[in-house]
C-alpha cells in the first residue's frame, strides 16, 4: 500500500502552519535610517484559511488603496515583509496589524 504524504508546500485550508506569522514592516525612503522598521508576531494566526484572511482584508482595507506606496512578500517560513514609502505608511499597515491580531485573539 502506498502512504500519500503531502509536502508542507501542498498544505491549505485549516491545516496548520509550520511557523507562526512574523511581519516586519521597512521604510524605504530617502533620508529614514536603514534600520526604520517595526516587527509583529501574529501568533493568533494558526491555519492557512487566517492567512488567506488576514490578507484579503489587507488587500481590501489597506494595499488596493495604496498599491503604489506598499510592497509585500510572504514567505513560505511564515516571514511577510512589507516596504512602504513613508512613516504615514508603516503606521497604517502596522494598525491594522494590530486591530487584526485584537480582533482575531
Amino acid at each position: 500500500d502506498v502512504v500519500d504524504i503531502p509536502s508542507h508546500h501542498d498544505r491549505h485550508g485549516a491545516e496548520g502552519l509550520d511557523n507562526p506569522l512574523r511581519v516586519i514592516v521597512v521604510v524605504n525612503l530617502p533620508g529614514v535610517p536603514e534600520g526604520q522598521m517595526e516587527e509583529r508576531m501574529l501568533d493568533a494566526i494558526q491555519v492557512f484559511d487566517e492567512v488567506d484572511a488576514f490578507f484579503d482584508e489587507f488587500d481590501e482595507k489597506v494595499a488596493m488603496s495604496n498599491k503604489d506606496h506598499i510592497k509585500y512578500e510572504v514567505g513560505s517560513d511564515g516571514l511577510v515583509i512589507f516596504v512602504v514609502d513613508s512613516l504615514e505608511m508603516q503606521a497604517k499597515v502596522l494598525k491594522f496589524i494590530d486591530d487584526f491580531s485584537e480582533k482575531v485573539d
